[in-house]
């Protein structure tokens, strides 16, 4: 008889020690073999050449420079006429395979990081030349320096070799020329062992009879907290060398050129010094034919004062009434920058501002942490028997499928409010989970119920009697309600206390307005503290943000999105509904566009047939997320239906995925399509497919069904496909937001 990946007899420990020393054989042949395969066939090249061919190769003499080329006085080259800008290899012999890039050394200026080149050859008889190898120099990763020379038939000999720089007019390249290379040297590379290492594991850990699918979640497990902590370790670390780094090497980022916009990417820091000096506007300067003009978000009016070049006119700022403003949500400017800027004021008379990137690290450090444990809390309370490689797959789905690499590789005043939002939403869901308690086995029963005392009920618990801690219930709504001044799309996941308080609201609403027996010996003062607990927070949190916007705009419900200065008017604009369905589609499956080289993919076009804003993507949610599409379409059997409908979990499962569908057609209808967009509603996607691969691993946990095989089987290979298209879509992130740490990746990939 078949059974689950879940075996449950125990792995022996000799085939557990057989699958170890495999996966270490595995790693071994990867980065000695695969990763460092140049390095034996220059070898094996050298040794079958005599050394009267070889012996100058190294240090042959750059060769001529073409006429698009020009030395720099310290040293390196600039490009003057990109269609003349390459430069002749020496040629040795006519026989090498490989060829090594020199770069000037101790030079001072801004160079490019990355160079790409192409190598054209002319075989010895040969005319005319013959496109060659594409390649990619960093002069900061010495293993790009060297450059595979490709087209060339076995045997054949090489006439010429032509290095022509593929760069814009004015790049200035610390590579002064190429020359044959005797043998690539062997690089071991320690991230990418352990990154080797780490995918093994994984790898190891959902084959059958592994220890994650024989171990049972158990939050009040001291190993199982270690080893979580261990796994959110590399990026609590990385988030506070991006803090700091970002901190010592900080410069305000704004950028204007001649008849252009200004693009100015410290809002929050401007709002941060307007509500120090008391005003709501921003104090920054404005074109003066600005505020004579009778319409100044008209596209031709702002176009017409560009072309006199009149100055600033900031972009995505908001533009009112003679002031800038930001219409960014400005509860992270009250949290983080405004106190920065106090507290640096102590040191230095006006404070300093906060790197906008430094706050966006500890905010998507501190969702990314949240999300994990409210994921990791709702698995314990509602599936309690669940096993960690469900835990693993659940997580990986949330943490993948939610946006949240989106925010790890693009820290800017973009993605703050979706960081900031996810935090409060996460934080808000973990302690409405955590909310109802019940006693603790050991605790006297006369004891007064605490925090010590209790602990969170499970659906295990059934119908014992259990309480509502209100002070989870305050603190809950009190960050959900957060979500009001960071992105009020985020809004929705308050409507999640309707299945989440369920019995409770009925409780209370029950004790309130009817008369004879209270539910569950609840009082009338109890209940109306619970509905205060629930409400007051909603209030405390929106009197002041609608305050403010009156005190910007002069109405509560103006949030000032519509006076940017964008890609159009929008106090005239009037989006249509016709292409709607396409944009839709985009967001959900647009398909991937694959590359020959590293990351082997890149961004998306988004055509429309009616215009409406978009912007290039990165693959629909559906198609880079498969998971989500399986788990969606598990509810159509039988068994696992039925399963979340004894749970009570239907109900809730369509009120997310309605919520998603309301958000995902609010962001169409009013902002297009953006990759950053898909966060507002991915994140309720997600957890409803946890719901489900939950559900499916509890209905199918005996393992002997054909069909809880390939259930589990398909759910576990399409976390992994979905685990490798999000690391393939950071580094596509990485190479257009910060392409020097992508480069550390890259280059693993680009050697010759």
């Amino acid at each position: 008889m078949m059974t689950l990946p879940a075996l449950r007899r125990p792995t022996p420990a000799r085939g557990t020690t057989i699958r170890l020393l495999v996966a270490l054989v595995v790693v071994l042949i990867l980065e000695l073999g695969v990763f460092n395969l140049a390095h034996w066939q220059s070898l094996m090249g050298s040794r079958s050449n005599s050394p009267a061919r070889t012996t100058g190769d190294a240090h042959s003499p750059p060769g001529r420079l073409g006429p698009g080329l020009s030395p720099l006085p310290g040293g390196g080259l600039k490009i003057t006429d990109p269609a003349g800008a390459w430069m002749d290899v020496p040629v040795a012999d006519g026989r090498a395979s490989f060829l090594q890039a020199h770069l000037a050394e101790d030079i001072e200026g801004s160079f490019l990081s990355q160079i790409h080149v192409r190598l054209d050859l002319r075989l010895a008889g040969d005319k005319g030349w013959t496109q060659g190898t594409r390649g990619l120099v960093c002069p900061g990763q010495a293993r790009s320096h060297y450059l595979r020379i490709r087209g060339k038939p076995s045997g054949a000999r090489i006439q010429s070799l032509r290095l022509w720089i593929q760069e814009p007019a004015g790049s200035r390249l610390e590579l002064t020329g190429m020359t044959p290379a005797k043998v690539v040297p062997l690089d071991l590379n320690l991230a990418r062992i352990l990154m080797l290492a780490c995918l093994a594991a994984l790898i190891l850990g959902y084959l059958p009879g592994s220890i994650l699918w024989r171990t049972r979640l158990d939050t009040g497990s001291a190993s199982q907290r270690l080893v979580l902590a261990l796994i959110l370790a590399p990026l609590a670390a990385w988030s506070c060398w991006n803090i700091q780094h970002d901190l010592s090497t900080f410069t305000p980022m704004a950028y204007h050129q001649p008849h252009a916009y200004v693009y100015d990417f410290n809002q929050y820091d401007h709002v941060a010094q307007a509500l120090l000096h008391g005003r709501p506007w921003l104090d920054l300067g404005q074109a003066p034919g600005l505020a004579k003009a009778a319409n100044p978000y008209d596209i031709a009016t702002r176009n017409a004062l560009l072309a006199q070049d009149q100055q600033p006119i900031y972009w995505d700022y908001v533009y009112r009434g003679g002031h800038w403003y930001s219409y960014f949500g400005v509860l992270p400017v009250l949290l983080l920058f405004l106190p920065y800027r106090v507290i640096t004021g102590l040191a230095h008379p006006g404070g300093y501002a906060l790197p906008t990137s430094s706050a966006a690290a500890l905010l998507v450090a501190a969702a990314t942490i949240m999300t994990t444990l409210a994921t990791i809390r709702l698995l314990a309370r509602w599936f309690p028997r669940v096993n960690l490689a469900v835990v693993g797959m659940a997580l990986i789905t949330m943490l993948g499928g939610s946006g949240m690499v989106y925010l790890w590789c693009r820290r800017n005043f973009y993605t703050i409010p979706f960081d900031a939002s996810l935090l409060a939403v996460m934080t808000g869901l973990w302690l409405w989970m955590g909310a109802r308690r019940v006693q603790q086995q050991s605790a006297d029963a006369g004891e007064h119920p605490s925090h010590r005392s209790t602990r969170m009920w499970t659906v295990e618990d059934g119908d014992h009697s259990w309480h509502l801690s209100r002070t989870r219930l305050f603190w809950g709504s009190l960050s959900m309600a957060a979500t009001l001044g960071c992105r009020p799309t985020f809004l929705a996941a308050g409507l999640l206390a309707l299945p989440l308080f369920a019995q409770e609201i009925q409780a209370v609403f029950s004790t309130l307005f009817t008369r004879g027996s209270h539910p569950d010996d609840l009082s009338r003062w109890r209940a109306l503290s619970l509905l205060i607990c629930g409400f007051l927070p909603v209030l405390l949190v929106a009197a002041p943000l609608l305050w403010y916007n009156r005190w910007r705009f002069g109405s509560l419900l103006d949030f000032g999105n519509r006076y940017q200065m964008t890609v159009l008017d929008l106090t005239n604009y009037h989006p249509g509904t016709q292409g709607l369905l396409q944009i839709f589609g985009y967001y959900l499956l647009q398909p991937l566009t694959s590359l020959p080289l590293f990351p082997y993919l890149q961004f998306s076009p988004a055509p429309m047939r009616i215009w409406h804003f978009t912007e290039p993507g990165l693959g629909g949610l559906l198609v880079t997320s498969p998971v989500l599409l399986l788990a969606m379409a598990l509810v159509a059997l039988p068994r696992v239906r039925n399963y979340l409908h004894r749970r009570g979990w239907m109900p809730a499962l369509i009120l997310v995925l309605a919520l998603a569908v309301l958000v995902m057609a609010a962001d169409s209808y009013i902002g297009g399509f953006s990759v950053r967009y898909t966060i507002d509603f991915a994140w309720l996607i997600c957890l409803a497919a946890v719901v489900v691969m939950a559900a499916a691993s509890a209905t199918y946990e005996d393992g002997r069904s054909t069909v809880g095989v390939a259930v589990m089987s398909l759910l576990t290979l399409a976390c992994l496909a979905g685990l490798i298209l999000t690391f393939v879509n950071a580094m596509v992130l990485l190479e257009h937001f910060d392409s020097s740490q992508a480069m550390n990746v890259a280059v693993w990939f680009l050697g010759p």
